[in-house]
């Protein structure tokens, strides 16, 4: 867990100890990394830490919420209204992250980037639920999360092979992956 500061020099400090963590987790695996290491990294004694997390685990779900939490604002920024706008505001957004996922890769917790992602994105249903079709709510829930899933799926295999094709093209695979049915032949039977 971590704790929501009430300054901005705490919420600076805050900040500053999470890309310490981050640029650790380039170095070397997450559970090899220690919180007094984060303190020397950071010039701080461990009480101070703990003013902001409760441990390690609270200082990387901070850097995690706080990575979605600029996805958004970039969504919001850069978004015009259209699917494939939104699709390349996102491959831009990861894209621009390759330092965060591969942190994250080499730790073996891409996982809790994909979990984190499709919680922060759970709060934004309401927004994007009049886009989905008309079956019932829990069907809306499940498609929009597996679409959200998937999404990141792509991100991760993209940033996996070096980001290869461009983001207009990402976009362009995205949108047709959930505009046009995968199985064109198969009989739509329940």
């Amino acid at each position: 867990m971590y704790k929501l500061c009430k300054t901005d020099d705490s919420t600076n400090r805050q900040r500053e100890v999470e890309q310490i963590l981050l640029s650790l987790m380039r170095e070397k695996k997450y559970e090899e990394i220690s919180v007094t290491e984060i303190c020397e990294r950071a010039k701080m004694p461990r009480k101070s830490f703990y003013r902001y997390f409760d441990g390690k685990d609270g200082a990387m779900q901070s850097l995690l919420h706080h990575t979605m939490a600029e996805y958004d604002m970039f969504r919001i920024n850069d978004a015009a209204g259209k699917i494939s706008t939104e699709f390349e505001s996102l491959f831009n957004f990861w894209k621009g992250k390759r330092d965060f996922l591969e942190a994250f890769d080499k730790s073996n917790l891409i996982g809790l980037v994909v979990e984190s992602a499709n919680n922060y994105a759970m709060k934004e249903y309401s927004d994007v639920k009049k886009y989905l079709s008309e079956n019932d709510s829990n069907e809306k829930i499940i498609a929009y999360q597996f679409v959200i899933y998937g999404l990141m799926t792509m991100t991760i295999n993209w940033y996996r092979g070096g980001f290869v094709e461009s983001v207009p093209n990402m976009a362009r695979m995205a949108t047709k992956i959930i505009t046009k049915p995968l199985f064109e032949n198969l009989s739509r039977s329940e």
